[in-house]
């Protein structure tokens, strides 16, 4: 264990540490970091690399027991991490991973098999959100995530949270063109782009068959898909209501889209 025992707070080593909350660091950074024990061993055992772990000093238990040899493991008075952070949610423990340049969903798709759902979040700007929508997909078994630029950082900590790590697994890409990656979909991987739309005229959800290669998309919390990214897919989906119900949030809709789309839904045609 390389373990640094520091008793200075403003100490130049954990400075990515320093008042997370008022911090908007890691969305302009190739740093980012994950807070609890559970997802600084989940980020051990990530692609991502761990550059170093701050602790306080009487929870030294929580350090991941497969952290790679000769990371610095910052350990400074009880209750200081708190103190340095800026808030509460920590449980003592925090690691700082550094982002790499992952394969992307287009290569995890070229060897996901015959039959896939891909997740595509426009412009779900919402940490919480988005940090459910990742989770779903990991819960479901989506090959991948697509995020567009206005969405929120997937790495951002709550994000990281949210998805309980699911952030650090899945294949998750920024669309650039996302007119562009619809097409890509079709033409590269004979995938079917799949709007959910809060429309009376779209296919009812409950009677939704499936191609064998979907990608779903979600759109932003206040406005769904823009009108005409939901035009410009194949087919377009909308969850029934009742009780004058008007609208779902993402996160709950892209579960129960994704429910559907991976276990009930009737596969018709072939690749």
């Amino acid at each position: 264990m390389n373990l640094v025992q520091l008793s200075d707070l403003h100490d130049a080593r954990i400075a990515h540490y320093r008042d997370l909350n008022r911090s908007n660091f890691t969305r302009y950074s190739d740093r980012f970091i994950v807070e609890s024990e559970l997802l600084a061993a989940r980020l051990a055992d990530s692609r991502f690399p761990v550059e170093s772990v701050l602790v306080d000093a009487d929870r030294l238990a929580l350090v991941p027991p497969r952290l790679p040899p000769g990371v610095p493991i910052y350990a400074v008075p009880p209750g200081s991490v708190g103190q340095i952070v800026g808030f509460n949610f920590h449980r003592g423990i925090l690691a700082c991973g550094r982002r790499v340049s992952e394969p992307s969903v287009w290569q995890q798709l070229r060897s996901a098999g015959p039959g896939f759902t891909v997740v595509v979040c426009v412009d779900v700007q919402d940490p919480t959100n988005l940090g459910t929508i990742l989770r779903n997909a990991a819960a479901f078994g989506a090959a991948g995530v697509l995020v567009t630029r206005r969405s929120a950082d997937p790495l951002s900590r709550r994000v990281i949270r949210v998805s309980m790590g699911a952030a650090l697994s899945l294949p998750v890409t920024l669309s650039e063109d996302l007119p562009l990656d619809l097409e890509r979909f079709r033409r590269e991987f004979h995938c079917q782009p799949v709007a959910s739309v809060l429309d009376p005229r779209a296919e009812s959800l409950q009677s939704v068959s499936r191609s064998p290669r979907v990608a779903l998309l979600i759109g932003n919390e206040a406005q769904g898909l823009p009108a005409d990214i939901a035009a410009a897919c194949d087919r377009q989906v909308t969850i029934p209501m009742s009780g004058g119900t008007d609208s779902l949030n993402a996160a709950v809709a892209s579960g129960i889209l994704l429910y559907h789309f991976t276990r009930l839904a009737p596969t018709i045609g072939s690749v």
